[in-house]
């Protein structure tokens, strides 16, 4: 197991990061997610080598967010990976904040 810290941007209420919390618990290989919404930060166990960063990313992008690893945190991607790149979020808005 392993886990990676994500800094998540555009998270303004608890759906919010419910929101956030639920797309990246449907990713597979995700065993845990915690979100800290005061801190914008999503912390995600992986169930086997962490290798999902990307799969990680693009549902956080897909739920309306944009994401990226916090330095530091310990990221392990696919082998013919050089490094993750951050999807544009295809949503806006949609949560009951009005964001």
């Amino acid at each position: 197991m392993s886990s990676i810290e994500l800094s998540v941007e555009g998270m303004t209420c608890g759906s919010c990061a419910n929101a956030v919390r639920k797309a990246l618990a449907r990713v597979p290989g995700v065993g845990q997610v915690d979100v800290d919404l005061a801190r914008g930060r999503a912390t995600v166990t992986s169930l086997d080598d962490g290798s999902h960063l990307q799969d990680m990313l693009d549902a956080v992008a897909d739920a309306g967010y944009k994401g990226k690893p916090v330095s530091g945190s310990p990221v392990s991607i696919g082998e013919n990976s050089s490094s993750p790149s951050v999807k544009t979020p295809q949503r806006q808005g949609g949560c009951c904040c009005g964001r």
